[in-house]
């Protein structure tokens, strides 16, 4: 019973990772691709969603899905626990309808997740 118990759960738990990533058409692209927005976006201040720390720094358009644009992080995304760090790919997405709104995004085993509200984030985009 206790084996069901943690196979359900760390399935319920893929699935709900699963869904919380990345849109349809996810392509990486270049600013020549995207002319209608800027190339990079600097975060002025590190920024953390839950155990994910987001470094301060320049981050570059790198993809871009039907919801908004990926810009990928200056150097991998760490994740901080009791006993153990990871690190990941990722970096900060931007809304398409609404260029102020601002999320994290991390690429971890299970797919792409978006993490975090950074709309309050001291940032700016630059060209």
């Amino acid at each position: 019973m206790l084996v069901s118990m943690r196979l359900v759960t760390i399935l319920v738990g893929a699935l709900l990772l699963a869904s919380c990533g990345g849109n349809q058409h996810f392509h990486p692209t270049s600013p020549a691709e995207a002319p209608s927005v800027p190339p990079y976006l600097e975060l002025r201040t590190p920024r953390s969603a839950s155990t994910l720390h987001f470094p301060a720094g320049t981050y570059a358009l790198n993809a871009v899905d039907d919801k908004g644009y990926y810009y990928l992080a200056p150097r991998r995304i760490s994740q901080r626990s009791f006993s153990t760090g990871h690190s990941y790919e990722g970096g900060i997405f931007v809304e398409k309808r609404d260029q102020r709104r601002l999320r994290g995004y991390v690429i971890m085993p299970g797919g792409l997740t978006h993490v975090g509200n950074f709309s309050r984030a001291d940032y700016e985009f630059r060209y």
